[in-house]
């Protein structure tokens, strides 16, 4: 069997969704590396650089305007790769030749449509529900997900799988990474928030929760892209951002922080969460959408307003709390692999194709 991967948004030049990009790399990865024999798997791609970040699988190049690639590019490619099936991001091809998957990592734009701009929301909520309603199959990142994916879209629960989101393999314990994060950021002692910078990552509650935390050795450090409202939502934190950071450098700042916080409103998986774990860092996060499920019990799960968040970081700095997050973080990181990643996937494929 012959599956087919959209990659369009893997190395992109510009601001895009980076946590959708990372896990079709992820899960293009993790079906390479769990296909049976006679299986194979080929990535959809529209920028150079994105094959080098997919391992081993077919590389197919496609159009990066999204009316050629959806109408055009994409069912032309697959009919010459022959694939058996292809898998997709919340939009899907116009007229695909093959059994497709679609992917909705969660359902924010049709939740909380005042996170998003005018033009997302008219996109998304015509799109969304005609490549719901076209694929053979919907895949989804966590339970949470699922269940307000049926509720909004009134989807029938049968035709929806999930699929987890898996750390990258940099992400692990790192010895070294004090002196280096000293030496290449020039931070000792901080808080750690990773991800885009967006309204509905409630930046402003952390950013106010240090200030009710009055440790003036600790720093707030951010690390992501600035997406819609990015740039003002980190002037008014005070904080050191960093920027977008590839994988070994992330994985050292989580390594050396004193403590990763993710207080965001609401979340599909919450990837940062696991990367943190599975660096040996504690956990401060909110208990909206799937963030919960994800941590289960490896990390101080609070509200998220400034006096909870507060109350987290002090108690998660701790030293003997610290020490219990770190241990049970790591335990549960190891939990989300390939394997059960690329498992799960082909067990759907296999389903429709």
């Amino acid at each position: 069997m012959r599956v087919a991967v959209d990659c369009h948004m893997v190395a992109q030049p510009h601001a895009g969704d980076a946590g959708n990009a990372r896990f079709h790399t992820l899960l293009t990865c993790a079906l390479a590396e769990t296909a049976a024999p006679g299986d194979s798997v080929s990535a959809l791609v529209a920028y150079p650089g994105a094959a080098e970040r997919l391992g081993s699988v077919d590389v197919l190049d496609v159009p990066a305007g999204n009316l050629r690639r959806l109408a055009m590019g994409i069912p032309r490619a697959l009919r010459r790769d022959g694939a058996d099936a292809a898998i997709f991001s919340y939009v899907t091809p116009l007229r695909p030749p093959c059994p497709v998957l679609v992917v909705v990592h969660d359902v924010s734009f049709k939740l909380h449509p005042e996170w998003f701009s005018a033009r997302v929301r008219g996109l998304l909520g015509m799109l969304v529900p005609r490549s719901l309603q076209q694929s053979a199959m919907i895949l989804t990142v966590s339970q949470a997900s699922k269940a307000d994916l049926v509720n909004a879209f009134d989807v029938d629960p049968d035709r929806v799988r999930v699929v987890t989101n898996v750390p990258a393999p940099a992400f692990r314990e790192r010895p070294g990474a004090d002196a280096r994060v000293r030496e290449r950021f020039g931070l000792d002692r901080y808080c750690l928030y990773v991800g885009d910078v967006h309204p509905r990552k409630n930046l402003a509650s952390l950013a106010e929760a240090m200030r009710r935390l009055d440790d003036p050795g600790l720093t707030l450090a951010i690390v992501g892209r600035a997406g819609h409202r990015g740039e003002e939502i980190i002037a008014a934190t005070g904080a050191r951002w960093l920027g977008p950071q590839d994988d070994d450098d992330l994985a050292d700042l989580y390594a050396a922080a004193a403590v990763t916080c993710y207080p965001s409103l609401y979340e599909g998986f919450g990837l940062p969460v696991i990367e943190a774990m599975a660096c040996g860092c504690p956990v401060v996060a909110s208990n909206r959408g799937a963030i919960p499920e994800v941590a289960g019990d490896a990390a101080l799960i609070v509200q998220p307003a400034p006096d909870a968040i507060a109350d987290g970081l002090r108690a998660a700095l701790e030293p003997a709390a610290a020490d219990r997050l770190r241990a049970a973080g790591l335990a549960r990181a190891a939990l989300f692999t390939p394997a059960r990643m690329g498992g799960a996937a082909w067990a759907a494929i296999r389903e429709v194709a």
